[in-house]
């Protein structure tokens, strides 16, 4: 299976009209990308089955994989030509397929397990105060 993304969803997300060329290799990395994506998230393919909205995500960041090589595949940082010079973001210019920290931190997301050894949240704890004795819990106001 070549994950959720089509070539077609992959076409709705280019800039510009693929060639066959690169349609024929996008449908290849297609699928080498739903195996990074299985590899990080080895639950995904459970949850895209069950989750419409979880299936969009992983389509979205499977089709931004392969459009990083895609729109780049030379891996061209910056280019130069007398007065005129171009340099590209180097999150797109590795020319390489690779799932991003934080497209693995999105699929990741609302999953029922934990990567770690320990969670650490982005919110307070609601329960302001501290514990007196094991079983005193005082609050503070």
């Amino acid at each position: 299976m070549a994950g959720p993304a089509t070539i077609n969803d992959l076409k709705d997300r280019s800039f510009r009209p693929l060639t066959d060329q690169e349609q024929a290799v996008g449908a290849t990395l297609l699928e080498d990308a739903w195996n990074l994506i299985q590899s990080s998230a080895p639950s995904a393919a459970e949850r895209i089955s069950t989750d419409i909205t979880y299936m969009a995500i992983v389509k979205q960041v499977q089709c931004a994989m392969v459009l990083r090589v895609v729109n780049n595949p030379e891996g061209l940082l910056s280019e130069q030509v007398d007065d005129y010079q171009y340099r590209r973001d180097a999150a797109v210019s590795a020319g390489v397929l690779y799932l991003s920290p934080e497209e693995s931190a999105i699929l990741a997301a609302g999953g029922k397990t934990l990567n770690g050894a320990w969670t650490i949240r982005s919110h307070s704890d609601p329960r302001r105060g501290y514990w007196l004795h094991p079983d005193q819990w005082v609050p503070l106001p």
